[in-house]
């Protein structure tokens, strides 16, 4: 475990590396709205949109603006060498690893939460106990938004929206002098062609894009409602497409 906890927190020995970004200060700071409240902070939003790399930027603000660097834990729930063991051991664990106690007041962030079983009912404990503020991301929303009873009044969704007409520009790289306003028309048009799926502004690959409509109709969507015919669902997509 210890092992593990150090794989995913590289900030404990100063290694505060994050993939390659184009930053989205307003989604962001809507994040960074929520550091101050008790609250346990859901970010939500669909696959490939961006969900862990905020949180890495997360630990990265966290660390230079607010605390010290094993103060923070990340972890990304979907890992199979967790599925045996509960939130609070792993807390545990990462308490005993810095000598903190357990009054010293921590930071969780948390990828995709809903992998793990009663996720709702840990959090909850956690929330109770105290001394942590709990960052936890998930692509499916409505399993997030399910889980009502346990998390009642302890929760504050942020839901990641795909990039707007800006944004797109942004990752492009596009900037427009005023003689170029002309230009706009043309480069809205690539944007409803595309979308606003971050990596698929950036490299135009139709692979991924086909790899993430699978994942999303098969594993957000199937799964989780137990739809009996998939193709049929596949077919509607395509339609409304």
């Amino acid at each position: 475990m210890e092992q593990l906890l150090y794989l995913y927190n590289p900030h404990w020995e100063n290694n505060l590396q994050v993939d390659e970004y184009v930053e989205r200060p307003e989604v962001f700071n809507s994040i960074l709205k929520q550091l101050t409240n008790k609250q346990v902070v859901f970010i939500t939003g669909l696959r490939r949109i961006g969900k862990t790399t905020l949180l890495k930027m997360l630990i990265n603000y966290l660390v230079n603006e607010v605390c010290s660097a094993e103060k923070v834990l990340y972890l990304s729930l979907d890992n199979y060498l967790l599925k045996d063991v509960t939130l609070s051991e792993i807390i545990e664990t990462y308490r005993q690893i810095h000598k903190l106690k357990h009054d010293d007041f921590v930071y969780i962030l948390l990828d995709e939460v809903t992998y793990f079983k009663d996720y709702e009912i840990q959090m909850k404990n956690l929330y109770d106990l105290g001394f942590c503020k709990i960052f936890a991301s998930s692509s499916n929303a409505s399993l997030i938004k399910s889980k009502k009873p346990a998390l009642t009044g302890r929760s504050k969704i942020v839901e990641v929206p795909p990039l707007d007409f800006n944004e797109y520009l942004k990752f492009k790289n596009v900037e427009f002098r005023k003689s170029d306003n002309h230009l706009r028309d043309r480069y809205f048009e690539d944007f409803l062609k595309i979308g606003g799926i971050p990596e698929y502004v950036l490299t135009n690959d139709v692979e991924y894009i086909q790899n993430l409509v699978d994942d999303i109709i098969y594993k957000d969507i199937v799964a989780q409602y137990n739809l009996k015919n998939p193709h049929l669902l596949q077919d509607f997509f395509l339609l409304l497409m």
